[in-house]
């Protein structure tokens, strides 16, 4: 089906949504956080359909803002459906929204909804020989060892030794597009916000066992750059988990001082983590305001995670969380 047609049949089924579903606010997120705590259930009918996103109002707003091609990339971004939301990259792109953040993005997705054809013709675009970013390397290790193909010949630069899978910048995207469908400023963040998986996939996949013995050293460089200056904490641990199975891999795993070190390291970040979202998730969020909440997501995006916690913190207490 071309965006055209996706387009129009929006607006035919935009009015019949917004009949049958009030779109969710601030109380209704907390409402629904607050019992997630107290039963333990991460998951319920209630909270699915608070976080179902109306996707003929996102199309909607793509109709109505034809001239503002960032908005496509947003509205991929927020499509479940494969079809469509290829439509949606490849209409960015031709209308002159190529950057790289829009190839990596539109290679990941490719790449996990089994595209390989246009997943490759993607990849090789973002393997320019002054780019640092590894992601098109993990990302066409893991379609080869889908097709059980060799890896033996992928051996990126030396100076290939970062992680970009641009969550932030998508993550922006998909918050101006919710906005400008009738989403408030915190249901546009907190939905906004929702991950698609696609890299974090790739890479955790990677991780498992039997990892590639021939891609071990690419993804050994991986897993270490996503531990690096990411937005997301989520990036960090999968990172740490990709790390940990490349160290697994090796024949002196048992017996390596080297390993025994960066595992104990690694467990030493993990704990800090997890005392640090504990300890923010019961005595920061549950007391915060929804402008204070804004401007969490909007510090996630600007200085990261960890650090958004500990001015969420402090803004809620006055101080930051117990260490």
């Amino acid at each position: 089906m071309r965006l055209e047609h996706i387009l129009a049949l929006s607006l035919l089924l935009a009015p019949i949504a917004r009949a049958q579903q009030r779109l969710p606010d601030f109380e209704d997120f907390r409402r629904i956080d607050r019992t997630r705590r107290l039963t333990g259930q991460l998951q319920t009918a209630e909270l699915m359909q608070v976080m179902h996103i109306d996707s003929s109002l996102v199309l909607r707003v793509t109709q109505q803002n034809t001239n503002d091609v960032r908005l496509l990339w947003g509205a991929a971004e927020l499509i479940p459906d494969w079809s469509r939301k290829r439509e949606l990259y490849l209409a960015a792109m031709r209308a002159g929204l190529s950057n790289d953040a829009v190839r990596v993005r539109l290679m990941c997705a490719a790449a996990q909804n089994h595209d390989f054809e246009l997943a490759r013709a993607t990849i090789q675009l973002s393997k320019r020989p002054e780019d640092t970013n590894i992601l098109p390397w993990l990302c066409e290790i893991w379609m080869r060892l889908q097709e059980k193909r060799a890896t033996d010949d992928l051996a990126p630069a030396g100076w290939t030794s970062d992680f970009r899978d641009f969550s932030a910048d998508a993550a922006r995207e998909r918050i101006r597009v919710l906005e400008a469908a009738g989403y408030s400023q915190y249901a546009a963040r907190r939905l906004g916000f929702m991950p698609d998986m696609y890299a974090i996939n790739i890479a955790r996949d990677l991780g498992q066992p039997p990892v590639d013995t021939n891609a071990a050293p690419v993804l050994l460089r991986a897993g270490r750059a996503m531990q690096q200056r990411s937005p997301y904490l989520l990036v960090e641990l999968v990172g740490q988990t990709l790390e940990r199975g490349v160290l697994a891999s090796r024949e002196d795993a048992d017996r390596s001082a080297e390993v025994r070190v960066r595992n104990a390291e690694i467990d030493q970040r993990r704990n800090e983590l997890k005392a640090l979202l504990a300890d923010v998730e019961q005595n920061a969020v549950d007391l915060a305001t929804e402008k204070e909440m804004i401007r969490y997501f909007d510090d996630v995006l600007n200085v990261g995670e960890e650090n958004a916690m500990h001015r969420l913190a402090e803004s809620v207490h006055g101080a930051p969380p117990a260490q």
